[in-house]
């Protein structure tokens, strides 16, 4: 029987082949002549910073990869993949298996050939003809690679003959110059893998999470048989589509000779799991954030696409306490005071490295503003800025026996008008040592502190510690700094509590402990020693450490116990800023700095909100949790240590005993002394003449500071008036001389300070928050 084939379908299949027969005798006769590649064939295998560079300058682009964001552990916190995910590799990091799989697969002659296999070739124009359309371009590894590098994606995959002869002669290019590593080498580093992959190390940890040389050989299949229809064998999309294309895979392999036909047969009976990567969400999206403007800032907008590994010195299991603390904190109060958001920052003094970064309670609500930071937010700090003001004063020749007379006081301001500073108690306390003026926070001691010093030297000081926000001229702040009244962040200010920490000596911020580009080149590697300079004397440190740290002295204002009292020694601070916009509570030990603030984002007044009672307890109950966890102290340098108990007392410290008396109850017999830190210079053993009149106060040990055994009245006539009517009035004293004082020591019983409590909750947590950090990604399998 004779089957007839309509003429016109002889015709066009005809005409088909003619075109392409002429066009592929066209082709062959107009290539440059095949040479040996100069020198190209020798080259050594290219690592991933030659084919960066092979591909930038062929391309005239660098080729963009995946920045990864990680914590000090290696945890990854965030993929910065935005024009799709690469990790460029050296040909020797790519498995033989998948090479010879590729090859099998897209160009069985790669090795053998010129860019142009005569045969593939061929065997396309017969298949296209018989198919009446182009249904096989016989494209070779090199032709392919030419195609990625120098057609725009428009003109990619295109149908034409025209883009074919092109393309060959770019291949023929490529071949000429370079040798069959490097052209392999780009090829597996840009080839598109589907699910936004692109080369072949973005396709391992896409499709199996796992590194290059970590995959089988049927996963090595699997890949090789994706470029030629990423979206169409999607083994994510379409497994059983992908599972034939890996067995075909595995078949052109073994007809190859680099299999076995029966491992092939073998593998093609087994189902393939797959273990698919999933971007890390949510894990610290605030310093995440932060980073990021780093990077910006440092190496331009263009390097969040250039692979950057940055290595954090960020640690997620203090982010992931501090946030479910934070949390809870507002689930439990936040109601009651009328506040929705927390944020806290962690630091390591020493080193000045960023532990943690809580910018909000939860990133994606709207309702409370949840993408704004508030770790790094301009905020009133109240009175939490205090100990930078004491600090100052220290360290000008100050004490904590040093008196400030708390009495109304007013100071002019522009306009005509006065600024009369008020306790928050509304009362005043008459003569009082700074160490209670701190500890209680009292308003009116500090502004006349302030006064005393000079705004000058309390802006210096800030600057030193740590603060940069204060930028403005020196006559835009006035008295109200010393009760903050000008903005600060959290971070900065915790950052200065973390200088005071340190024994008074700065270290910069270190959020970023190495970035390495794209190539696995070191660009950055932090130093903590780098640009540590003491920003205060050791001596005032360690004052303001040992008046923070004192329970029996801030008992008056915070009573006991309260969240700042604590199982082991720490120093604290709150603050509460006026109209209950803004708590804080910042504290530290010589190892570890926490900041905690809590309120809401756009500013809105708390209800009668004391820093102490919301964010004192999630700042009491962070220094708990890390004390009772030992697997956390690695990341303060005590991983095989005991931690340090207390401040480390510096050289020129001296303890005397000192009257000792409460706010509003001096008692001018002095029934009780208290230990208290001199610097040794301040130590007289004469009493010299010129000195301010005021009281005598009996004298516990020789030698001793004027302050041990003299209470001056203040140098302004206005006040000193009022400080001698207050003190006739109370406890019937008369003025004296400083050199009428008897400095003969008198035996009085020393004061105890009170026992530290045992570790305690404040907040409870809910259940879910003690889930583990970070669930394996369950396995998933496709068979047939």
């Amino acid at each position: 029987m004779v089957i007839m084939v309509p003429l016109t379908n002889l015709r066009v299949r005809l005409l088909v082949f003619l075109r392409a027969f002429f066009a592929l005798a066209l082709l062959l006769t107009t290539l440059p002549p095949l040479g040996a590649s100069a020198e190209s064939d020798a080259a050594d295998t290219p690592d991933a910073a030659r084919v960066i560079e092979l591909i930038t300058n062929l391309s005239g682009e660098i080729p963009f990869q995946t920045t990864r964001i990680y914590d000090r552990n290696g945890r990854v916190l965030a993929d910065i993949d935005d024009r799709g995910r690469r990790t460029i590799v050296g040909l020797d990091e790519i498995p033989d298996c998948v090479i010879q799989a590729t090859i099998a697969t897209e160009d069985r002659r790669f090795f053998k050939h010129k860019g142009v296999d005569s045969l593939a070739i061929v065997r396309a124009v017969w298949q296209n003809s018989q198919s009446e359309r182009i249904v096989s371009g016989g494209s070779t590894i090199t032709q392919q690679l030419a195609r990625l590098l120098f057609m725009p994606p428009s003109k990619r995959y295109e149908r034409s003959f025209k883009r074919k002869l092109r393309e060959a002669e770019l291949a023929q290019f490529l071949e000429t110059y370079y040798s069959k590593a490097e052209i392999l080498a780009m090829y597996l580093n840009m080839v598109y893998y589907g699910h936004r992959a692109y080369g072949i190390a973005a396709a391992a940890e896409t499709y199996f999470n796992k590194p290059l040389q970590d995959l089988t050989l049927a996963e090595c299949a699997l890949l090789a048989g994706l470029p030629q229809s990423p979206v169409e064998y999607d083994p994510l999309e379409h497994p059983r589509a992908a599972l034939q294309r890996q067995r075909v895979v595995l078949s052109l392999m073994a007809e190859a000779g680099v299999i076995d036909q029966k491992v092939a047969a073998k593998l093609k009976a087994l189902p393939l799991q797959l273990h698919p990567y999933r971007r890390p969400t949510q894990r610290a999206p605030h310093f995440v954030q932060y980073v990021r403007e780093m990077l910006i800032e440092r190496y331009g907008t263009e390097s969040l696409y250039r692979g950057l590994q940055v290595y954090t010195s960020l640690d997620i299991r203090y982010q992931k306490l501090a946030e479910s603390i934070a949390q809870a904190q507002v689930n439990a109060v936040g109601k009651k005071y009328r506040f929705s958001n927390a944020a806290v920052v962690i630091l390591h003094p020493k080193t000045g490295e960023i532990l943690a970064m809580v910018g909000s309670i939860d990133f994606d609500n709207p309702d409370i503003d949840g993408q704004v930071n508030m770790a790094i937010a301009p905020r009133q700090p109240g009175s939490s800025i205090k100990p930078i003001l004491y600090a100052a004063a220290f360290d000008r020749g100050w004490s904590p026996a040093s008196v400030i007379w708390d009495i109304p006081v007013s100071y002019p301001l522009n306009g005509g008008r006065l600024y009369a500073p008020k306790n928050i108690t509304r009362r005043y306390y008459g003569p009082v040592r700074l160490r209670m003026a701190l500890a209680n926070s009292l308003n009116v001691p500090a502004v006349k502190l302030l006064a005393e010093i000079g705004v000058p030297a309390m802006l210096e000081t800030a600057q030193k510690l740590g603060i940069t926000s204060w930028t403005q001229p020196i006559e835009k702040y006035g008295l109200s700094l010393a009760v903050g009244g000008y903005e600060v962040s959290l971070l900065e200010l915790t950052h200065a509590f973390a200088t005071l920490a340190n024994s008074g000596v700065y270290t910069p911020l270190h959020p970023v402990l190495m970035i390495q580009d794209g190539a696995r080149k070191t660009l950055f590697k932090a130093n903590s020693n780098d640009k540590q300079q003491p920003a205060i004397s050791a001596t005032a440190a360690y004052q303001v450490s040992s008046v923070l740290s004192d329970a029996r002295a801030r008992k008056l204002m915070f009573g006991r116990p309260s969240p700042l009292d604590t199982s082991q020694i720490t120093a604290v601070k709150t603050g509460t800023t006026d109209g209950w916009r803004d708590n804080l509570t910042v504290g530290y030990t010589s190892y570890l700095a926490i900041g905690v603030w809590t309120g809401n984002s756009n500013g809105q007044p708390m209800h009668k909100a004391i820093g102490a009672y919301t964010a004192g307890p999630i700042w009491h109950d962070l220094m708990e949790a890390i004390w009772a966890d030992p697997s956390l102290h690695d990341a303060l340098g005590y991983a095989q240590a005991s931690l340090p108990q207390g401040f480390p007392t510096p050289p020129g410290v001296i303890t005397i005993p000192v009257c000792d008396w409460t706010p509003g109850k001096f008692n001018p017999d002095c029934p009780r002394v208290a230990p208290e830190f001199f610097a040794s210079n301040a130590i007289t053993n004469t009493v010299t003449t010129g000195r301010p009149k005021g009281y005598c106060i009996p004298a516990s040990a020789a030698p001793a500071p004027t302050e041990a055994f003299f209470l001056a009245l203040p140098l302004r006539s206005n006040e000193a008036s009022t400080a001698r009517n207050w003190m006739r009035k109370r406890y019937g004293m008369a003025v004296r001389d400083v050199e009428q004082c008897d400095t003969t020591p008198k035996k009085r019983p020393l004061v105890r300070n009170p026992e530290l409590l045992p570790p305690r909750q404040l907040v409870n947590l809910t259940p879910d928050k003690n889930a583990s950090i970070a669930p394996a990604n369950p396995p998933h399998s496709i068979e047939e």
